[in-house]
């Protein structure tokens, strides 16, 4: 079944000869491209699926990010109050040891004082005979 074969005996059926060995040929091709046009679908509605997955992912990505973001940046306003705070309170505590010792300091005075106020007492008995001696001995001098 050939165009040459068919020429022989009739022009017209070989034109016919042709176009239905091209109609089996075109046949041929599409049986086994329909499949291929199938998985080319196939593939592109789950490409399509996946790249709107895949946008969705990115979209919350971003969003994470921005939350982390502030996260950090709230962390970090966090930590600096704290370290201030942390200072002051050394501070603090510099100036409780500080109060402290010299509350020590000066209650050890205070005993200092408390004698020194018992003996006042005692030599108020003894200030106005010593007075009197001085007051003679300048005069004696010439003072």
């Amino acid at each position: 079944f050939t165009q040459e074969g068919m020429a022989k005996k009739s022009g017209a059926a070989a034109g016919l000869c042709v176009w239905i060995i091209n109609i089996i040929m075109y046949y041929d091709v599409v049986v086994q491209v329909e499949p291929k046009r199938n998985a080319l679908r196939e593939a592109t509605e789950t490409l399509n699926a996946a790249n709107a997955k895949l946008a969705e992912v990115k979209a919350l990505v971003a969003d994470l990010e921005t939350n982390l973001a502030k996260l950090m940046k709230e962390f970090d306003k966090a930590m600096a109050e704290k370290n201030a705070l942390m200072a002051d309170a050394e501070k603090c505590q510099n100036k409780l040891d500080m109060a402290q010792r010299l509350v020590g300091a000066l209650s050890a005075n205070g005993v200092i004082w408390e004698a020194t106020v018992q003996n006042a007492g005692e030599e108020l008995v003894i200030i106005p005979g010593d007075t009197l001696v001085a007051c003679s001995f300048a005069s004696y001098v010439g003072v």
